[in-house]
């Protein structure tokens, strides 16, 4: 074990100088302070002064660690803490880990290496009692928890009877002929959610009713939201009880969206103690905890702790709220209007589409007009366009737009369009998404540029880059060209076991595997065809394009012949490949890239080559639309900015500037303002204009060309034959569309 000596040795100072810094009884130099610094860490010796300090109150600094700002619950805690603490010699330091492990295991570290002399934490790493253990009480330092127990600690620990006020609230609500009863919860691994879920389950079981719906969220508003939209798509519930006045406030916004804000749905939520009693909380009904008593109590018990180290103890405080007479009127009996004849919409199966249709229940809600969705997947959807022409909305892929609307399947809505404000879209976005041949015939829907994601804890690991540097002679960095991409994928896959692969390459359909070649001869200048409607493959930037594919499908994980747009994602987020270049529009859980990118351990910037394909879907109205007046307030609703916002926070894109720029969704998704900056250099493979009106299908376009890429793929061609048979191909489909 180190001694004041060794850490003396390595600091190269006196024994007397490393007592003096460290028990804070002489000042010395800032230099000299580092070395000693670095020795302590080093040598580990922090932790064994950590009892004799305290002992003696030299460190004066205490360590609180809470979820989240924005929830009430947790600064009236904070505030009772602060109380406990005032007029004493501690000083208090309060960090919060938006319940993300690693960002809390770090906080937690930093607390350790300022010497604290104690730490109160709502903890979200219940299961890891070893790492507060060895930090914290082996090195004396006093802990106490709040509400949520982490296993195996001789620790402090303050909660509310959780269980008890669930069950009241619960059986109250059952009594009132309220069955269909939803309790919307965070993680069961925490204890005090936990408790409100047996709580909630005994009142059913003492009343012998069928048991409610358990549904668990992150414990913030923006969770909340999320799962409540997707629950209303599943089920409309009597009444939801919700854990916190977070979690109620983006269930009620969730409601309120849908055109279940008039208390249709009732809300009741565990709340804090105020004055204001009546315009307090978000809720229909709001218990009173009493929270700051809660922090002052945790407070107190730390101070005891910290005169008389060790133990264990449980303090259990009860919520005020025991008289639920009135919990919220009875149900709406509201006259409902007759119901109009539903829109029937064709749409793409897809995450973002998915995410889009919790929205659908507020459309309904402002105009009265039901919808019903068909949903498929992109290789099936142009087909059903072209041959099923019972739609009334029709969602389409922008490269599609010349093809459908030249064909008669969209309807012209340029008179229409002009009365919407477009200076909300992206600069020229209409080009892409609603004009062709100056007419308009749809509005933007998903936006999806190209987007360049990687593992940061890699690029930045010391091992890492020295072995790059040691083999290429360069800086481990993201790549700023697609040549240094590839190094890189091979880098990644064959030259460390850090990670299993460099990348993944999607080529399970021609619609995956395509943008793969059309990114690279983007980057490098390359073209499919001239401004003039020739085959233009036979070119220097055009094989270095399908070279560097074939050298990528080499490097990359070997499944690429079942990958997807999806499937490279989920690849990607867990941990089997170090690099992306992706669409966001197939991202299932932006949830987890927030807590991700948070902690540092994913990175994000635009796309090698800076040229990303423009992915994106318009939608427009199809020839057959049966009420073309309904179909028209649906693009309008679907343009809104508002609908664009909610869109944006459950994790949409749309090409609508105000969502990039707004800054409570740039706080959640901190990516936004580089998805719009990626739009300035971002474009489509633009198919020819041919005479007398012509128009090449994309995707036959897209066909043709993966039809050869597969051949090179197996390594039946070489990059030169491949090249060769797609333009010969490419000129004969010219040659038959222009007979």
């Amino acid at each position: 074990m180190p001694t004041i000596k060794d850490v003396a040795a390595l600091a190269g100072v006196s024994i007397a100088t490393v007592s003096n810094y460290m028990n804070h009884t002489k000042p010395v130099s800032r230099e000299t302070a580092a070395k000693i610094r670095e020795a302590v860490e080093r040598l580990g010796y922090a932790a064994n002064l950590s009892a004799q300090n305290l002992r003696s109150n030299r460190y004066t600094e205490v360590g609180v660690i809470l979820p989240d700002l924005n929830d009430p619950y947790y600064v009236q805690i904070f505030q009772g803490i602060e109380h406990a603490f005032a007029g004493t010699s501690y000083f208090v330091n309060v960090a919060f880990s938006y319940d993300i492990p690693e960002l809390e295991r770090s906080i937690a570290e930093e607390f350790r290496r300022k010497q604290v002399c104690g730490l109160i934490l709502i903890s979200c790493i219940p299961d890891d009692g070893a790492f507060y253990k060895k930090g914290f009480l082996d090195a004396g330092k006093a802990l106490v928890m709040i509400d949520r127990r982490i296993s195996g600690l001789d620790a402090g620990f303050v909660t509310f009877d959780y269980a008890a006020i669930t069950e009241e609230l619960t059986k109250a609500l059952l009594e009132r002929g309220r069955a269909r009863i939803v309790l919307m919860a965070g993680a069961a691994s925490f204890t005090g959610e936990a408790e409100c879920i047996r709580g909630f389950s005994k009142a059913f079981s003492d009343l012998q009713k069928p048991c409610g719906t358990v549904l668990h969220t992150e414990l913030n508003r923006e969770g909340a939201f999320r799962t409540t939209m997707s629950l209303l798509r599943a089920q409309l519930p009597d009444v939801v009880i919700a854990t916190s006045e977070a979690v109620a406030g983006g269930i009620m916004e969730a409601l309120a969206l849908s055109g279940y804000g008039d208390g249709t749905i009732p809300v009741v939520t565990l709340g804090e103690e105020h004055w204001n009693k009546f315009t307090h909380s978000f809720a229909n009904f709001s218990t009173a905890r009493p929270s700051i008593r809660m922090g002052q109590t945790a407070g107190e018990e730390l101070l005891r702790r910290l005169q008389t180290p060790g133990g264990s103890s449980q303090i259990v405080l009860q919520d005020s709220s025991l008289n639920h007479v009135n919990l919220f009127s009875g149900p709406d009996t509201k006259k409902k209007t007759a119901p109009q004849a539903p829109l029937r919409l064709l749409l793409l199966q897809a995450p973002a589409v998915d995410t889009f249709l919790n929205l659908l229940k507020n459309f309904t809600h402002k105009t009265g007009i039901e919808t019903q969705v068909t949903t498929l997947p992109h290789h099936k959807l142009s087909e059903k366009i072209l041959t099923g022409r019972e739609y009334d909305i029709i969602m389409y892929d922008i490269p599609w737009l010349p093809m459908l609307a030249s064909c008669g399947v969209l309807q012209d809505i340029t008179d229409w369009l002009a009365q919407i404000d477009t200076e909300i879209f992206f600069p020229g976005c209409l080009g892409y998404y609603s004009y062709f041949r100056k007419r308009a015939y749809g509005v933007p829907f998903i936006y999806a540029p190209q987007i360049f994601f990687y593992r940061k804890d890699l690029f930045e690991d010391p091992y890492l880059r020295e072995g790059y540097r040691r083999l290429y002679g360069a800086e481990l960095r993201p790549p700023i060209t697609m040549k240094e991409y590839d190094t890189l994928a091979a880098f990644f896959t064959f030259q460390t076991d850090a990670i299993p692969y460099g990348m993944s390459v999607a080529a399970a359909y021609p619609e995956c595997l395509a943008p793969e070649l059309y990114t690279r001869m983007r980057a490098y200048g390359g073209s499919l065809f001239s401004s003039g409607g020739k085959v233009v493959l036979d070119s220097a930037q055009t094989r270095r394009a399908y070279e560097g594919l074939e050298r990528a499908i080499g490097a990359a994980k070997p499944d690429h012949l079942q990958a997807t747009d999806v499937s490279i994602i989920g690849d990607f987020l867990c941990g089997q490949t170090a690099m992306l270049i992706g669409y966001p529009a197939y991202m299932t859980d932006v949830a987890d890239l927030r807590k991700s990118s948070m902690i540092g351990s994913i990175g994000y910037s635009q796309i090698p080559g800076r040229a990303p394909l423009l992915g994106g879907w318009g939608m427009g109205l199809g020839a057959a639309c049966a009420n073309e007046e309904n179909a028209l307030s649906f693009l309008r609703w679907m343009c809104d900015e508002q609908t664009a916002n909610y869109f944006a926070l459950l994790g949409g894109q749309t090409t609508i500037t105000g969502c990039y720029t707004n800054d409570e969704l740039v706080r959640l998704y901190p990516w936004l303002p580089m998805y719009h900056a990626a739009y300035e250099n971002a474009g489509i493979m633009q198919m020819p204009e041919l005479p007398a009106g012509r128009v090449l299908s994309s995707e036959a376009v897209d066909e043709t060309v993966c039809r050869w890429l597969y051949r090179l793929i197996r390594k039946d061609l070489s990059v030169e034959d491949c090249i060769a048979a797609t333009a010969l191909e490419l000129e004969k489909m010219i040659r038959d569309v222009q007979r």
